[in-house]
C-alpha cells in the first residue's frame, strides 16, 4: 500500500501543475487597458466622451506629471486621470466565495504572479491581500476578463466596492467622530487621541468603543469601515465602556480634515498652527472664541494649569483632556505673561486678557 501512495501523490502534483492557469495570455491582453506612466502603470477604468478613458492610478507618494487630473483622494493616494491613448476600460467583478479558492494573479504587461486571496478589504484603508506580492497598479484577475481589483504593491489590492466609492462620489469624503483609536492589549478598540475642538465631543481617554450606529466594533478596521461612511452632520449613537461601566453617548459626525496620508489637522478647525513647543506659528483671519487674541510668536506655557509638554502629538493629547471645553491658557509674549480664555461658548460674552504680574 505504501508503494502505491507515492506514485499517486506524484501524479496529483503533476496534475495540479498541468492544469495551473497560464496567465501569459492575460499579461499580453492587459496592454489594451494599462497605460505606462513613468515606471508605473495606470488602469483604464471608465470611458470618456472623446473615446479616451479615465485612468485609475494609486500613487501615495508622488503626484503624476503631465496628465489632466480629474479627481484626487489625498487621504489614500488615489488619482483619476485622463488617458493619452485609446484604451479598453476593464470590467470589475465582486469577489464571491468561489474566487477565494481559485488561483488569482497580479498582472501587468511586463509580468504576472499568482497566488490565492488571503484577506478581503475591510475599509477604504484596510486593503485586501494575496498570499503573494502584487505589482503596483496591476490587474487582479483569475482569467483575463474576470478582474476583481487593482493591485497596489506589497501584497495588497483594492476591491471593486472601494474603487467605486472613489469613482462615483462627487467629492472626497471620510466621516469623523473626533477620535483616533488603537487595538489595545486586550484586543479591544480604545480611544487614543481626542480631537480637542471637535464640536460636542463626548469621548474620554481610555473609552472602549463597542458599537457605532448599531454596528459592533471588534477591531480598528471595523471602526474605519463604519466611521468613514457616516453622513456628515448626522447624530449617531455610540456604545462605550468607561471605567468598567457600559454607557451610551451621542456623537456628531463631521468630515475628516487630516490624517491617513495627510498630516493631522486638529487645530485647523480653530484657525491656528503651532510648533512642537506650542508656539503660535499662524493665525487665520477666521479665528474666534478667544483664539483671535493670540499672535504669531506667542508661546503657551500651561493649559488649565497643566504644563505644556514637548511635541505636537503630546500637545494634542493634553488639549484632548478638555474636549470641546473652554480652556485657560497661560501665554508669554515678549516677557509679558497673561492668561487667555479660549474656546469660549456663544453665551459667554467676556473676552478679556488677564495679566500675570508675577509668574512662578
Amino acid at each position: 500500500m505504501k508503494s502505491l501512495i507515492y506514485p499517486l501523490a506524484s501524479l496529483c502534483l503533476m496534475c495540479s501543475q498541468l492544469f495551473a492557469y497560464d496567465f501569459q495570455a492575460c499579461q499580453d491582453k492587459s496592454k489594451l487597458s494599462l497605460e505606462k506612466i513613468g515606471n508605473d502603470y495606470a488602469v483604464a477604468i471608465e470611458s470618456l466622451d472623446n473615446k479616451k478613458a479615465k485612468l485609475f492610478l494609486y500613487s501615495p507618494k508622488t503626484s503624476p506629471k503631465g496628465y489632466n487630473i480629474l479627481k484626487h483622494d489625498p487621504f489614500v493616494g488615489m488619482y483619476l486621470l485622463e488617458s493619452k491613448n485609446n484604451l479598453t476600460p476593464i470590467s470589475l467583478r465582486d469577489i464571491t466565495s468561489k474566487e477565494l479558492g481559485e488561483e488569482i494573479a497580479s498582472i501587468t504587461p511586463q509580468a504576472n504572479v499568482s497566488g490565492k486571496i488571503q484577506t478581503l478589504m475591510q475599509s477604504p484603508i484596510d486593503f485586501a491581500t494575496l498570499n503573494t506580492p502584487t505589482f503596483s497598479n496591476s490587474l487582479i484577475s483569475t482569467i483575463c476578463d474576470h478582474i476583481y481589483g487593482i493591485g497596489i504593491g506589497e501584497n495588497k489590492f483594492i476591491e471593486k466596492k472601494y474603487l467605486e466609492r472613489f469613482l462615483k462620489n462627487d467629492s472626497i469624503y471620510y466621516g469623523d467622530i473626533g477620535i483616533r483609536v488603537f487595538q489595545n492589549n486586550n484586543d479591544r478598540v480604545e480611544v487614543d487621541v481626542i480631537d480637542p475642538f471637535f464640536k460636542d465631543n463626548p469621548f474620554k481617554y481610555g473609552d472602549i468603543i463597542m458599537m457605532i450606529n448599531g454596528q459592533a466594533i471588534p477591531n480598528v478596521s471595523d471602526f474605519h469601515r463604519v466611521v468613514f461612511d457616516l453622513e456628515q452632520d448626522s447624530i449617531i449613537p455610540v456604545r462605550i465602556e468607561r471605567n468598567q461601566a457600559v454607557i451610551n453617548v451621542e456623537a456628531k459626525v463631521d468630515k475628516r480634515r487630516g490624517g491617513l496620508l495627510l498630516p493631522e489637522d486638529f487645530l485647523g478647525r480653530i484657525g491656528i498652527e503651532i510648533s512642537d513647543n506650542f508656539t503660535i506659528t499662524s493665525i487665520a483671519p477666521t479665528a474666534s472664541n478667544g483664539f483671535e487674541q493670540l499672535k504669531v510668536g506667542d508661546k503657551i506655557l500651561t493649559v488649565n494649569k497643566k504644563n505644556v509638554p514637548q511635541g505636537y502629538n503630546a500637545i494634542i493629547k493634553l488639549l484632548g483632556e478638555f474636549p470641546d471645553q473652554q480652556q485657560k491658557w497661560l501665554v508669554v509674549r515678549n516677557d509679558f505673561y497673561f492668561f487667555v480664555e479660549v474656546n469660549k461658548k456663544d453665551n459667554d460674552s467676556t473676552n478679556e486678557i488677564e495679566e500675570i504680574r508675577e509668574y512662578f
